[in-house]
């Protein structure tokens, strides 16, 4: 016949239809065609026909017979209780008996899962914060954002006026509860002076907040001033009794101003805050105490710092109020942007919203713990770059072993199993094996929580807010969390398990008994490509290993621009900064002595300075210290004159570096020499220029700067010392400390062990680095070794046969190990560029002063990553290579 149906069309419909038949309904379309060419054309007619084949390739006649052609006649859909017992017994089994491959995937998984289970803990723990408060679904924070053309700050702060506002009869705000920080003193016990920290605020403070009252009335313990609530274990530290209700004691240093000594009633006794609290504090002072002006603000809202100590907390009649409530923020916001000439937004936080939560400043000083949710997407990143190599191994193997198990599959089918049924088992295997992982993870969790919570305390982070006090942050396993490991382990199933299930449900059952399950090549390419990844992560953390450990000695060698060896610096304690300089400039091993209020190149102040001429404000960094102390630390003065050596009558002078003639536009430092600023209140001359110098950390670049003199702020005394007997000198210290002080511990330290100190945060980053990168270079060395004894195993004959044939075992040991150097290679390929983009974009954001990537880098990093790789390869191959040809060709 001169027209035939659509060869196209009949193929694509036998393509999709496979093993089913569909012989009598290919007959019946092919019927069709040749009646409608009788009364139409020819097109139409191979248009009808295409249209009818694509009917059937969704139809449910087609579908249904695609199911039946995967199942024999013995087949059945439904799970009893039996067969889910059958397929934990198989998989038993099956690890039992293939056990070399079930211990290198349950230690790859369980090393991966033990970093995830550290996070699970903490956020746990952290999801905790607060819950305790009663009313804690009504209480809301105010915060603030400020946005002018310095930049923008988003302040977990809000100014006292908003509470003044409020508390003028709004309606649906049932109290409002204001919040200072600063309060540090040193309270006198038993003839010792201990520090003490705490927050004043208001007497509404326990209507809102549940923290139980062991002794006095809750609701007027902090109506008077000078009145105090102290905590339990603060009152057993001072008093060595929790009984203390309505004693006084004296405090000194009252927010670090010199001899300032103040009486305080304790009108109430409270039980420690819980460590899951996001306020931290030893004692709450009564608000009342602090001078009229400090209780509210009466500012211009142009210097965020200035209210940055100031917190308000309201607790509602119901949340239904929110929107009006916030309906009022919004009005002060527009009255408080206009007087600072800037965008000011307040807005409300939910208790449950602080921790975790956003990334809030606290300018002024923090209440306590911070957990920001950028920090756990970090650390969730993390733990999914541990993880999912894990699984990559665990589905590596697993279609590897494919050619073993193809024979089981294919017969379990042609007994009528199902494809959901082969998948189930195969889920039911892998969750097997990560319960068994999750279990070895939790062992090594507890291994390493003390370090992981020793290294969250200790350092300086990069995100300040996830390094808190041991005593806020609890890592103690609860039901919950175990729960959570249950849950976990069965998601890390699904996921390792789900690739290698889905492929061997997806077996034909007659490629399967013929051995045919690798014919096609796209298995093993998704292998090579997982491999690859691993290895490429596992370089990244090596070079980030290597550069990190560069810039730590980076930090420790770098010239700050002043003396840092040879200098002791003591604190002082309160003690008269002239008393101390008597009576330690009588020791032969004081060379010089300077006094001055902070550390230089770790800590600095800030304040806000105006120049008079122009008008021009800015906050600029500050020291105070005397008139030796450019000698001492050997600061370089470019112009100008040092402070003069007089007594001191209130300030007059302050030296700047060249940054600060910059930013203030002064021209040159000797034209900078006699302008007039204005700084809290008092008009101070530049007196002298300084060279630039690095004044704080390296992390951050060199800004204004100034040193100003105030024998009131001096904390520290800095003594140029010649020591050849370090255990006399400091001994003759101690005895010269006892004459002026003999109530306080002589404390001091080297100047050049301040600064290594405060690179501290780069210990625990090599630390947490080499942990992480131990532990993906072990998953990945699991998976490479897994991968190669599979693929020796399976070669064995093919070995057997070319040894025979005169081949060496250096060239059999080549020719089994040339693929995986050859995946090494690739990784490098891909993971030095992204090394290098990372590098740049994250050294530069992470401190100002920073190492560069460079070709030795690199290379160091590739020989590390080949070694190991080519040690676990060859350890293998090589085993097999000298395996005696007799001995696996004797059954052939």
């Amino acid at each position: 016949m001169k027209h035939q149906p659509p060869k196209l069309a009949r193929k694509i419909f036998e393509w999709y239809c496979g093993h089913a038949r569909v012989d009598d309904l290919l007959g019946d379309i092919d019927e069709l065609f040749f009646l409608n060419l009788k009364n139409k054309p020819a097109f139409v007619s191979k248009w009808i026909y295409w249209k009818q084949i694509c009917s059937l390739l969704f139809s449910y006649a087609v579908k249904r017979r695609k199911n039946q052609a995967q199942v024999s006649a013995f087949a059945s859909s439904s799970f009893s209780p039996a067969m889910v017992n059958s397929y934990f017994k198989i998989a038993a089994r099956n690890l039992y008996k293939h056990r070399y491959f079930s211990v290198v995937n349950v230690l790859g998984l369980a090393v991966g899962m033990s970093v995830s289970l550290l996070l699970i803990v903490l956020y746990l723990h952290v999801c905790t914060y607060d819950t305790f408060h009663v009313n804690k679904s009504e209480i809301h924070r105010v915060i603030t954002t400020h946005s002018n053309n310095k930049g923008e700050w988003q302040l977990a702060a809000a100014p006292f006026s908003i509470a003044d506002d409020l508390e003028h009869g709004f309606a649906g705000v049932k109290r409002i509860v204001r919040i200072r920080t600063g309060f540090n003193a040193d309270v006198v016990a038993s003839s010792l002076d201990l520090p003490m920290r705490g927050l004043y605020t208001d007497p509404a403070y326990f209507e809102v907040f549940t923290f139980p009252m062991i002794s006095g009335n809750p609701s007027t313990a902090l109506s008077k001033p000078n009145s105090v609530v102290i905590t339990e274990s603060t009152a057993k530290k001072i008093f060595n009794s929790a009984d203390v209700l309505g004693k006084t004691f004296e405090l000194k240093n009252v927010k670090r101003t010199r001899d300032t000594v103040a009486i305080y009633e304790i009108t109430g006794v409270m039980a420690d805050p819980p460590p899951n609290s996001h306020m931290a504090f030893e004692v709450l002072v009564s608000l009342s105490t602090l001078q009229a002006e400090q209780q509210t603000y009466t500012g211009d809202f142009k210097n965020v710092r200035s209210y940055g100590n100031q917190y308000v907390y309201v607790l509602l009649d119901d949340n239904l109020v929110l929107p009006k409530l916030q309906a009022r923020l919004d009005e002060l916001s527009e009255a408080s942007g206009k007087r600072a000439e800037a965008k000011i937004k307040f807005h409300l936080q939910a208790l449950a919203d602080i921790v975790p939560g956003v990334d809030l400043s606290s300018l002024g000083g923090s209440l306590g713990p911070e957990w920001a949710n950028e920090g756990f997407i970090v650390f969730g990143v993390i733990c999914l770059m541990i993880l999912l190599p894990a699984c990559f191994n665990y589905t590596n193997i697993s279609i590897a072993r494919a050619l073993k198990r193809s024979k089981e599959i294919g017969l379990r089918k042609t007994m009528g199993g199902l494809r959901n049924q082969i998948f189930f088992q195969f889920i039911t295997e892998t969750i097997l094996i990560t319960s068994v992982s999750v279990l070895v993870g939790l062992v090594m969790f507890y291994f390493v929580r003390q370090e992981f919570r020793d290294m969250m305390i200790s350092g300086n982070a990069l995100d300040e807010s996830m390094f808190v006090n041991g005593s806020a942050l609890d890592l103690s396993l609860t039901w919950p969390m175990a729960f959570a490991f249950v849950v976990f382990a069965l998601f890390t199933g699904l996921v390792a398990g789900f690739v290698p299930a889905l492929y061997f449900a997806g077996l034909s059952p007659i490629q399967a008994l013929r051995n045919q399950t690798h014919k096609h090549s796209s298995q093993g390419r998704i292998r090579k490509g997982l491999t690859v990844f691993q290895f490429a992560l596992s370089f990244c953390f090596i070079i980030g290993l290597i550069v990190f450990s560069r810039q730590y000695s980076y930090n420790l060698n770098y010239d700050f621009g002043f003396q840092r060896e040879n200098i002791l610096n003591v604190t002082l304690q309160g003690v008269n900064p002239e008393q101390f300089r008597n009576q330690f400039s009588q020791l032969a091993s004081v060379q010089n002595m300077s006094m001055s209020s902070h550390v230089l190149g770790v800590s600095t102040g800030v304040q806000s300075a105006a120049s008079i001429d122009s008008g021009d404000s800015s906050d600029v960094h500050q020291i105070f210290a005397d008139h030796n102390y450019i000698d001492v630390v050997k600061l370089e003065l470019l112009t100008g004159k040092n402070f003069p050596n007089e007594i001191w009558q209130g300030e007059k002078y302050m030296i700047v570096n060249e940054e600060f003639v910059k930013r203030f536009k002064l021209g040159t430092p000797y034209d900078a020499l006699g302008k007039l600023f204005r700084i809290e209140n008092k008009e101070l001359e530049i007196i002298g220029v300084l060279k630039n110098f690095n004044y704080r950390s390296l992390r951050k670049p060199i800004e204004a700067f100034m040193i100003r003199t105030d024998p009131n702020q001096y904390q520290l005394a800095n003594l140029s010392v010649g020591i050849t007997d370090s255990y006399k000198s400091l001994s003759q210290m101690e005895n010269a400390w006892k004459v002026i002080e003999p109530d306080k511990k002589f404390e001091a330290g080297f100047f050049d062990d301040k600064i290594r100190d405060s690179y501290g945060f780069y210990k625990t980053f090599l630390k947490l680095v080499g942990y992480l990168g131990i532990l993906a270079i072990s998953i990945s060395l699991l998976g490479l070794l897994g991968m190669v004894v599979y693929t020796s195993e399976t070669r064995t004959k093919e070995v057997g046969i070319r040894k025979v044939m005169g081949a060496t075992t250096g060239s059999i040991t080549l020719l089994l190990s040339k693929d995986y150097l050859t995946l090494l290679m690739w990784a490098a390929v891909f993971a030095i560029p992204v090394t290098v983009w990372l590098a740049g974009m994250i050294f530069p954001a992470l401190q100002a002063y920073h190492v560069t990537l460079n070709f030795w880098d690199v290379l160091i990093s590739l020989a590390i990553l080949l070694t190991m790789g080519l040690a676990t390869i060859v350890s293998q191959t090589f085993k097999t290579a000298s395996t005696n040809p007799a001995e696996t060709l004797r059954t052939d």
